[in-house]
């Protein structure tokens, strides 16, 4: 397996793991907050949809990012079933460009400073594994639920 195929591997494993959260709750449930912060399921998936656009889209791509919101408050209008497959959208983005571009070796400008495709899949795979470790914890406050 080659570099670049184990980062994706890794990414896909995380962000399959963050919708599992999602799994069997009601609309209701995964917007609900069990800490002071309000962070929810429904807001985590949102955000991390944020992180792979402005990582990959922006960053990487140099586009405009086309789908998320930093914020963890999810508009109610918004179904479970379209976080998911924005989320899902965002995925399939992310892994074009990352193919495209090919080479984890392969540089990124950022800030002025130049980087590389490995150094921006690695800050996406840290984010999606801090908050699918936060939904972890927020899934078993709400019904006992564990990621194992």
């Amino acid at each position: 397996m080659s570099e670049l195929d184990a980062l994706l591997a890794t990414l896909h494993s995380l962000r399959t793991s963050a919708l599992d959260r999602l799994a069997g709750l009601s609309e209701e449930d995964a917007r609900r907050s069990t800490v002071p912060s309000g962070t929810n399921l429904a807001g985590l998936v949102q955000h991390l949809t944020f992180v792979e656009a402005k990582w990959i889209e922006q960053i990487v791509g140099g586009r405009k990012p086309s789908r998320g919101k930093r914020s963890m408050l999810v508009d109610p209008s918004v179904s479970l079933r379209a976080l998911r497959a924005d989320y899902r959208a965002a995925w399939d983005t992310s892994d074009a460009i990352i193919r495209e571009l090919g080479d984890p070796a392969a540089p990124i400008t950022y800030q002025g400073k130049t980087r590389d495709l490995r150094w921006a899949i690695l800050a996406v795979i840290g984010e999606t594994a801090q908050h699918t470790g936060h939904a972890d914890i927020i899934r078993e406050q709400l019904d006992g639920k564990t990621g194992r």
